[in-house]
């Protein structure tokens, strides 16, 4: 009984202390300064577009005068009133829609950009899982040489192989211990990398659960005719390009009404006034309206070099995806053969003796060479992998 509860604590525990991607990338959307940075910022444009809606403040009018307009006769004089500045109806809602379009522009470029983060993280994710394995797969050959080098130690005691023998055995002995810390220092890399991307506390005493990485799979269904955020946000941008050109199409920008009574020393007097710009008078609205038209076009064109240089990225990463597919499979064949059929071979002659241990540890050798290869490529294979998902932009 006591020990099935300690089975059960231990493997509570493990989950408690171990995390998946999914779980990484939600922590990142909920408390990653990058990600509270967008959620601020919209919070702070919906009420920059309130405030742009809104109509302008009711001004006061007051003033007051002495007057002397004859010897019998003087006193004060004063008038107070109010005035209200109106603009054009076809200006205000052309601001307005400038301003909300300026602003979705920018939090989706922002977004664009968080995305990018996340496909980084995706990726660092699958590399140090991949460095984990990497150095699993390692120590075990690391091991197994160990206890083999123990029972050559044993023989040599014995008088049944050469102390050349047994110098050459130590010496690669050696030397796969330092090759297993350069693994150990590339798995603590690639962690600390993925750690500087994450920038959150939880995730330092957590391990990484790695059974969540994609497969190795030829061939993925990417669309590319979706729009990425990026190009999203262009089109937002030319919408308020768009509603900047139209404002300055009105004959006016504003007029102002304003009413007020005065009291002087002879009558009383309400006045009424109206105020309107002349806009004809300057080419400040036409050049601006020119303005606005060239920053849309230089917008639409840079959508339009976006559009292209996605979809030709999107043609060479599908192919370097394709060759990393097939590069992975070969390598794996010869990893496959090597170790299930030679490596056996090899084992028997040198225990037979018919081998001698140089050529026993160039084979060995050459195995570990031919795995690290087979690293690479799945490290290549998954860097094109997110690559790929980031030009597309693709949700998952």
């Amino acid at each position: 009984m006591k020990t099935l509860f300690f089975l059960l604590i231990s493997v509570l525990f493990l989950d408690a202390s171990t995390i998946n991607l999914d779980e990484i990338l939600q922590k990142l959307k909920n408390e990653h300064p990058a990600a509270k940075s967008i959620q601020s910022l919209e919070y702070a444009h919906n009420s920059q577009n309130k405030a742009v809606s809104s109509r302008e403040a009711l001004g006061f009018l007051a003033e007051g005068t002495y007057a002397k307009p004859a010897l019998d006769k003087s006193g004060y004089e004063y008038s107070v009133g109010v005035e209200q500045k109106f603009m054009h109806p076809s200006v205000k809602k052309n601001t307005i829609k400038s301003a909300k379009y300026g602003s979705e522009a920018e939090i989706l470029s922002l977004k664009h950009d968080f995305a990018l983060l996340e496909n980084e993280v995706r990726l660092l994710y699958h590399i140090n899982c991949l460095d984990q394995k990497n150095i699993s797969r390692f120590k075990e050959s690391f091991l197994a040489y160990e206890a083999l080098y123990m029972k050559k130690e044993k023989s040599y005691k014995y008088g049944e192989i050469s102390k050349k023998e047994l110098l050459q055995l130590q010496i690669e002995l050696e030397r796969l211990k330092n090759e297993y810390k350069f693994y150990e220092n590339e798995v603590k890399i690639s962690r600390d990398n993925l750690q500087s991307k994450i920038l959150l506390p939880f995730f330092k005493d957590k391990e990484l659960s790695c059974e969540d990485i994609k497969p190795v799979i030829k061939e993925f269904d990417f669309d590319s005719k979706d729009e990425t955020l990026n190009e999203q946000s262009l089109n937002k941008k030319i919408q308020s390009l768009q509603s900047d050109f139209d404002r300055y199409n009105a004959p006016f920008d504003s007029f102002t009404l304003g009413a007020s009574y005065q009291n002087e020393l002879d009558a009383e007097r309400f006045k009424v006034a109206l105020s309107i710009p002349l806009n004809f008078t300057t080419s400040f609205n036409e050049e601006s309206r020119a303005a606005a038209m060239h920053k849309k076009s230089a917008a639409q064109y840079e959508k339009d070099g976006l559009k292209l240089q996605k979809t030709s990225g999107v043609e060479v990463l599908k192919k370097e995806l394709t060759q990393s597919f097939e590069n992975i499979n070969a390598q794996k064949a010869m990893v496959d053969k090597y170790e299930n059929e030679l490596m056996p071979l090899v084992k028997s002659a040198y225990a037979l003796g018919e081998d001698s241990a140089i050529e026993y540890l160039l084979s060995q050798r050459e195995l570990l060479r031919l795995k690290e290869e087979l690293a690479v490529q799945h490290k290549k294979y998954y860097e094109t992998l997110f690559k790929l998902h980031s030009v597309l932009q693709i949700k998952e």
